[in-house]
């Protein structure tokens, strides 16, 4: 009993210390006229009054095993109906603020353990996955079970170095992404998804045969159906849409500036269709980038040149053996794909989690849907959106 009269002692406490504060706020709502409020407030007031003296005369007379559970139950009820009027005499602004918390903490947890929602910038695992799907990615898939050959796995560009002069910095890009160039913040690392080609202890090989590309795992030639199938061509796009790059001192953030992709788009391109009626990306004959001695096609399974290393094949090499932890991937967009081939072997820690299936798809290389919407407003709902490719697992 003496423990049960401690923890009411300590809530009166703090109920009296507060009282006058919450009594100018339900006298102030009278005076608004926020009668709902102010009926509320008074009722609340008058019962933590009069369960506050019941509790004092309870503790007053003898105590006994059947006073302690009733003095329990009297603290419960007394404690929720102090926080009742604690959380509703709150102002409003302070409410919002911690209602975006608690819904910006949740989101964190969620996106960092549970699943994940990613915008695919990149066309190198076409035409399973296209530029302008939103996908989701499993993360718990990887808690319980392996990664196998054959998963499309979602991960951190490995190339990426993260700003770790400061920890908000740090945590900001791993967790959050967006930039902030006020406060001198960049942009987290772009989510790739590539295809697992081999998993830790297999043998992996590349090789040129009869002028195509092929792929040994253990020794086997490798039944590829996923691979691209289909030649690439070169586009003239841009992003973003505001036509200037800072409003006074403030700089604006790079998506939200009007920008040409620098060395083109190369995007799926089927020869036995029109421009007009292409399966994959809108697209113009006008757009067709064409530079003399260079070519605007990529036919499919010709072989990737180095520019680096002194040249050569990239789909030339091995047989290495694949480490633990270590996994080789390959976009299935063999000729517009950086993947092991450049960056070798991937390293589980930078896997997200696995490619689950399309949530939705706008056929632009804008970050957010809202801005390919606001530069076409109409064509948007006609040839903006692939409708055919709302929850759709991925297949070949």
């Amino acid at each position: 009993m003496q423990k049960l009269r401690k923890k009411f002692e300590t809530l009166i406490s703090k109920f009296e210390k507060k009282k006058s504060f919450y009594e100018r706020i339900v006298e102030r709502w009278g005076k608004r006229r926020n009668k709902k409020m102010h009926v509320r407030g008074k009722a609340l007031l008058d019962a933590l009054e009069k369960e506050g003296s019941e509790l004092r005369e309870l503790f007053d007379d003898a105590a006994s095993a059947t006073q302690a559970s009733v003095a329990r139950a009297r603290i419960k009820a007394f404690k929720k109906l102090y926080k009742r009027l604690h959380e509703s005499t709150k102002p409003a602004w302070r409410q919002w603020i911690e209602a975006l918390l608690v819904a910006g903490i949740a989101a964190l947890v969620l996106r960092s353990f549970i699943f994940g929602l990613y915008h695919v910038p990149t066309g190198s695992a076409e035409p399973t996955i296209l530029v302008g799907d939103r996908v989701w990615g499993n993360k718990l898939a990887y808690m319980f079970s392996k990664v196998e050959r054959e998963d499309l796995v979602i991960f951190d560009e490995p190339s990426f170095r993260y700003n770790r002069s400061t920890s908000l910095a740090y945590l900001w890009q791993k967790y959050v992404g967006l930039p902030i160039p006020l406060l001198g913040i960049s942009g987290g690392p772009i989510n790739v998804v590539k295809r697992v080609i081999a998993v830790p202890g297999d043998w992996i090989e590349g090789r040129m045969e009869d002028g195509k590309t092929a792929i040994y795992c253990n020794g086997k030639k490798l039944d590829e159906p996923y691979v691209n199938r289909y030649p690439l061509i070169w586009l003239r796009k841009a992003t973003g849409i505001l036509p200037f790059g800072s409003i006074g001192p403030l700089k604006l953030p790079g998506f939200l500036q009007h920008t040409e992709v620098p060395a083109g788009f190369w995007c799926t391109y089927d020869p036995e269709k029109s421009f007009e009626n292409q399966p994959f990306y809108t697209m113009s004959r006008s757009e067709v980038v064409h530079i003399p001695g260079i070519s605007s096609i990529r036919e499919a399974y010709t072989p990737c040149y180095r520019e680096s290393d002194g040249g050569g094949y990239a789909d030339v090499f091995g047989p290495m053996r694949v480490g633990k932890g270590k996994y080789w991937v390959m976009g299935d967009s063999r000729k517009n794909s950086k993947d092991s081939r450049w960056f070798g072997f991937l390293d589980e820690s930078y896997i997200h989690g696995r490619l689950s299936f399309i949530i939705y798809s706008i056929d632009s290389l804008e970050p957010f849907w809202l801005f390919e919407f606001l530069k076409h407003p109409v064509d948007f709902w006609f040839n903006g959106i692939r409708w055919n490719r709302f929850f759709k697992k991925p297949t070949y």
